[in-house]
């Protein structure tokens, strides 16, 4: 039987709408207790080689520590990563090419054995497995590589890469194969934390990672929940990123979206992991009370949602069948279906958002008429240019929930000029890993649109917009961003121009070069920069919203108010 919370917490300064935004809701050191989490989805890996959702990446900060974290920080300050297994940022030398960090003492797994340098570079080389460990992020790889000899990975052969040195037990030294003034932000995600090899299993390491974080696995059925307890070895006097609150953590999983929120607010979970926000039928219960709407929270998440149209997928060969669905699109039914202008959205024309020095707000290639309801003669146009008069039939991937209302949107809008689509939905679990970002599923079922989100894998142009458009980075093993399968040479070589100009307005420049590239390819049709409603329940401490993914903090959160007796039925 679930309950929900007996008691409510003493009043704490700063609650209230939007509060969690730019400062923290309920400060508080109190630990104990169990922290109470949901999502729809399953975690796509407990692997920190293989995991690409942010929310994952938020548990993963919970269990696995990095050279480098974003800091504990509501403000920009959470922006820039900072030390964390590491005693200080990368030492640079060689013109930006050798980047050197040095571990700090003590440091240790949850079965008590010391982490070491090497298990940083047996990570490192566990992410050029992709045969193996498809689906995280793989930037280090053009990094690290010998073009002319390519490392196979460490299940294929025992030679170590060649380009991570590691002099001794707590230094290691990265060779880069070209400057990459970002790489301290690579050192803070997942699939540089630690793995010993001695219990590396490949492709099962998911199944009993070891943890260097304050947290670790203690009971895990995929689909259904995830447990965590306390890591007996984790020391806080060396680590400056993770309060550690709560004595247990316990993620309930598979939960549909609307008895999510109606649970949620109820009381018997504390934060959506998951961080997809509200749906519509709650938005209009919690927006209208204001108790309600004071534990709520309505962040510019710096996510882009967008449409992809993939050019491998006929019509959508023809740059003028893609460029139609652009000028057809009625912006505002769009937004309405993510949620209206508060809670869906900001319409954008343009594809980084404006935290970024290179965001473009003018920039706008296929006006949609003054109403922004669509320009239907120029798409008509467009449509005259393919040999299409009449339009065509096209598939429309999505899945379940706001995706799926924005997928009914985007085909009322384009029947307008006889473009007739069929909506497909995918499995939420795996729509990022196995749906959406594996190519052979879209060629399965001809997805010639998808409807998708992405948020930076680090705050910058090169990690907000790279992964999307890099025809390098094209994965065909799963977890692909670059959905349309852009490989564009012109674009390829301003993304590397980038990497090596120092001159931050110039680098603006170069990125807004790349924008516009892309957006004449008319892969990507951008229509909101997310702003996402949040709920955060009143007992719930350290509550905000973190700079650098878009979503709750949760490593940062505690309880204070004492549980209720309850059946614990996961």
């Amino acid at each position: 039987m679930s309950m929900s919370r007996g008691t409510e917490p003493r009043t704490t300064a700063g609650a209230g709408w939007n509060a969690a935004v730019g400062s923290t809701v309920n400060p508080s050191d109190v630990r104990g207790g169990t922290l109470r989490l949901v999502s729809s989805a399953d975690v796509d890996s407990l692997d920190p080689a293989r995991t690409y959702y942010v929310w994952v990446w938020l548990l993963q900060r919970m269990l696995n520590r990095t050279l480098m974290a974003y800091p504990t920080d509501p403000g920009p300050a959470g922006l820039i990563p900072v030390p964390d297994l590491a005693e200080g940022p990368g030492r640079v030398s060689d013109g930006g090419r050798t980047w050197t960090y040095r571990l700090r003492a003590g440091v240790r797994y949850d079965d008590g054995t010391p982490i070491t340098s090497d298990d940083i570079r047996h990570a490192v080389q566990r992410v050029f497995a992709q045969d193996v460990l498809p689906g995280g992020p793989t930037y280090l790889v053009p990094l690290l590589d010998d073009a002319g000899r390519p490392y196979p990975g460490p299940y294929r052969t025992d030679e170590p890469l060649g380009s991570v040195r590691t002099p001794d037990e707590r230094t290691i030294v990265f060779h880069l194969r070209r400057p990459f003034s970002d790489f301290d932000h690579l050192m803070a995600q997942p699939c540089t934390a630690p793995v010993p090899r001695r219990a590396d299993t490949g492709a099962d390491y998911g199944e009993n990672p070891r943890s260097s974080g304050p947290y670790r696995v203690a009971l895990h059925r995929p689909g259904r929940f995830l447990h965590l307890e306390r890591n007996p070895y984790w020391d806080r006097a060396t680590d400056p990123v993770r309060p550690a609150l709560p004595d247990r953590v316990e993620l309930t999983i598979g939960v549909d979206v609307d008895e999510l929120d109606e649970r949620l607010i109820a009381g018997e979970f504390d934060i959506n992991l998951e961080g997809r926000g509200l749906q519509h039928a709650a938005q209009d219960r919690v927006t209208a009370d204001g108790v309600l709407r004071s534990r709520t929270d309505n962040p510019r998440t710096s996510f882009l949602h967008f449409v992809s149209l993939q050019p491998h997928i006929p019509p959508f060969g023809d740059v003028h069948a893609r460029r139609a669905v652009h000028y057809a699109a009625d912006k505002i039914l769009l937004q309405q279906a993510r949620g209206g202008p508060v809670t869906g959205g900001d319409l954008t024309t343009a594809l980084f958002p404006p935290r970024l020095p290179a965001h473009q707000p003018g920039l706008d290639p296929y006006p949609t008429g003054p109403d922004l309801r669509g320009d239907l003669d120029a798409a008509r146009a467009e449509l005259a240019a393919a040999g299409l008069p009449d339009g065509f039939d096209a598939v429309i991937g999505t899945q379940r929930g706001k995706f799926r209302l924005v997928a009914d949107a985007v085909a009322e809008s384009v029947a307008r000029v006889g473009i007739r689509l069929t909506v497909k939905e995918l499995d939420v679990a795996s729509y990022f890993s196995l749906g959406a970002g594996h190519p052979e599923t879209i060629r399965e079922h001809g997805l010639g649109l998808i409807v998708t989100d992405w948020g930076a894998d680090f705050p910058t142009e090169y990690g907000f917009l790279a992964p999307l458009v890099d025809g390098r980075q094209i994965k065909r093993n799963g977890g692909n961003w670059n959905i349309s399968e852009l490989d564009d040479p012109r674009v390829n070589d301003l993304i590397d121009q980038s990497l090596h100009t120092t001159d931050p307005a110039e680098r603006a420049r170069q990125w807004g070069a790349v924008e516009r590239l892309v957006m004449e390819h008319a892969v990507i049709l951008p229509l909101v920069h997310d702003k996402t409603l949040h709920f955060r329940n009143p007992w719930v401490t350290n509550v905000y919203v973190h700079p650098a993914f878009g979503l709750y903090d949760v490593q940062a959160m505690g309880v204070v108010a004492p549980v209720p007796d309850r059946e614990n039925t996961p």
